[in-house]
C-alpha cells in the first residue's frame, strides 16, 4: 500500500490532540532524489513553527525512520524500541516514556510521543477533538488500531499480541483479544499532553495519552496485571509495533 501524501509537500493537523500540536509541515520525499524528510513542527506552546532536528529517512521502499521510530507505509505500522518496566503490581499503563508514569506501566521507552503521533497521521489515523466518555459502556472515539510486541528468545523471535500480556482482573484471565483505540491525545495549557505527561498508550480511561484501551474495566485502576509468564525478563528490549486497521476492517 502506497500513501498519496508521500508524493508531495502537505499540512497536517495534528487531529485532537493535533489541535494539539498544532499544524505539522512535512516534506515527503517520492521524487527521485530526495533523501529524508524534513520536518518543521509549530510549537504548542508558542503557536510559532520551529524546525525539528529529526528528519523522516527512506530505508527501503515505503520504509521512513524518524530518530527510533520506523514508519512502514506499505504494512500501515509504526513500531519503536521499549524496555520491560514491570512483571508484577497494578498497571495503568501499556506504555509509557522513562519520565512518564513509569510506576504503573508495563513498558517504558525513550522514544518521544509527538514523533509516535506523527507516524501515525502519516497513516491517516484521525483521533478525535470529542472529550472520552467517562461510562465504560459507551465505546471510545478514535481510530482502531493493533499492538503487538516482539523480542528476541533463544536465537529466534518471538511475536505476541500486546492484549496477551495483561491480566483482566475481572475476567480472571488475559485481556479479550481486539484493537485499542487511537484518541490522539489533547493540547493543554501546558503543551501536548502525551509528550508532557510521557503517556502512550493507556489501560484506564486517559484522554492525554495517545492510544486507549477501549475494554470494559477501563474505568479501574485496580484492573490490570502483568502476566509474568508470558514476558521477558525485567528490562529486557522488545520491538512495539502499532498498526493502523483499516476503516472497514473487521
Amino acid at each position: 500500500m502506497s500513501i498519496p501524501h508521500l508524493s508531495r509537500r502537505g499540512l497536517f493537523g495534528l487531529n485532537g490532540a493535533g489541535c494539539g500540536l498544532a499544524s505539522v509541515l512535512l516534506v515527503l520525499s517520492d521524487p527521485p532524489g530526495a533523501s529524508q524528510l524534513p520536518a518543521t513542527i509549530e510549537s504548542p506552546a508558542s503557536g510559532k513553527a520551529v524546525a525539528s532536528n529529526s528528519t523522516f529517512k527512506p530505508i527501503a521502499p515505503g520504509v521512513f525512520e524518524l530518530d527510533r521510530v520506523r514508519l512502514d507505509t506499505q504494512r500501515r505500522t509504526v513500531s519503536f524500541p521499549a524496555l520491560v518496566n514491570m512483571r508484577e503490581g497494578n498497571l495503568e499503563y501499556l506504555i509509557v516514556t522513562t519520565t512518564g508514569k513509569t510506576h504503573e506501566s508495563l513498558l517504558r521507552t525513550e522514544v518521544k510521543p509527538f514523533q509516535i503521533q506523527l507516524a501515525l497521521l502519516l497513516l491517516g489515523a484521525k483521533g478525535t477533538t470529542n472529550p472520552l466518555p467517562e461510562d465504560p459502556g459507551r465505546p471510545l472515539p478514535g481510530d482502531p488500531v493493533e499492538i503487538e510486541l516482539s523480542w528476541k528468545t533463544a536465537g529466534k523471535t518471538r511475536r505476541i499480541r500486546a492484549e496477551e500480556l495483561v491480566t483482566d482482573r475481572k475476567a480472571a484471565g488475559a485481556m479479550s483479544r481486539g484493537h485499542w483505540i487511537y484518541n490522539g491525545s489533547r493540547l493543554r495549557e501546558d503543551g501536548f499532553a502525551a509528550q508532557v505527561d510521557g503517556s502512550i498508550v493507556s489501560l484506564i480511561t486517559d484522554a492525554d495519552a495517545l492510544i486507549n484501551n477501549p475494554r470494559p474495566g477501563r474505568e479501574d485502576d485496580d484492573n490490570w496485571l502483568p502476566r509474568p509468564k508470558d514476558l521477558p525478563p525485567l528490562n529486557s528490549s522488545v520491538e512495539v509495533w502499532i498498526r493502523l486497521r483499516l476503516r472497514n476492517e473487521q
